[in-house]
């Protein structure tokens, strides 16, 4: 790790974190750095889909292995990661990211992948009942967007916390799910900021009334700290000018700044 020297302090290293634009010297960090805040920086500069999954498998930490998996697009390569025994924390957090029916259902059904994971398969493609439930409860949730206690209710109705939100997003290919997702997005929180980042990878959905309805629920968001999350997607290259088109509907001082 040649660019960062021992001698280095924490805010020396990542500061020239913060200012590398090579990936292979980022993922090269992201493996191998022994200071956690060092090696979460570099692992969320990194944005094409193949280095990332250089992390998964080379990364000496699980904590950067699991936000290269988060920072997946492609859903066969998490399909590979699934399939290749790996660590079962991380194998669901792959599982999160999937939502191909398809792609669920031959992981279900090959007897080459962790009897664990396969297991984990079958109930992920046999759980859309999920999706009518958190249409149901975001439609009482939106009612009220502002009340805590009711977006509270949506996320502990799927299981609580971030497992919860993941449980939701997993159908983030209807309209209802991104909907769902808006709701827990305004209540900010890690919650709050993973529903954001989802929504996110929604406007960059090939169908367009997903990426009108992405667009949408995060153009209702309004708080400094909510649209701070939002611009740190303008790194990703292919979301950075939806997000614009919504940081210009939002129009607040924040969202301008940023535009700026």
């Amino acid at each position: 790790m040649s660019l960062l020297q021992d001698g280095d302090g924490l805010r020396t290293q990542l500061d020239k974190v913060e200012d590398l634009k090579d990936e292979a010297a980022l993922v090269d960090i992201a493996c191998t750095a022994t200071t956690p805040q060092v090696r979460l920086l570099a692992v969320s500069r990194v944005n094409d889909d193949a280095n990332l999954m250089k992390i998964v498998y080379q990364a000496s930490e699980l904590d950067v292995r699991l936000v290269a998996a988060e920072r997946i697009s492609s859903e066969a390569m998490l399909a590979d990661v699934i399939k290749g025994r790996e660590n079962l924390e991380l194998i669901g957090v792959c599982f999160s990211r999937i939502t191909d029916k398809d792609i669920i259902e031959k992981l279900a059904h090959d007897t080459s992948v962790n009897p664990i994971a396969r297991r984990m398969a079958v109930e992920y493609w046999a759980d859309e009942s999920y999706l009518a439930e958190a249409s149901e409860v975001a439609e009482e949730a939106r009612a009220v967007r502002k009340s805590p206690d009711a977006v509270r209710a949506l996320i502990e109705a799927h299981g609580g916390g971030i497992a919860g939100v993941r449980a939701i997003a997993r159908f983030r290919r209807s309209e209802k799910a991104l909907k769902a997702l808006g709701t827990i997005a305004t209540m900010g929180g890690d919650e709050g900021e993973l529903a954001i980042e989802y929504l996110c990878q929604g406007l960059a959905s090939p169908n367009p009334s997903l990426r009108a309805c992405a667009a949408d629920e995060l153009a209702d968001l309004k708080s400094p700290e909510l649209v701070a999350h939002l611009v740190r997607s303008l790194d990703k290259p292919d979301l950075r000018e939806p997000i614009r088109e919504v940081l210009e509907r939002i129009d607040t001082p924040d969202a301008r700044a940023a535009l700026g």
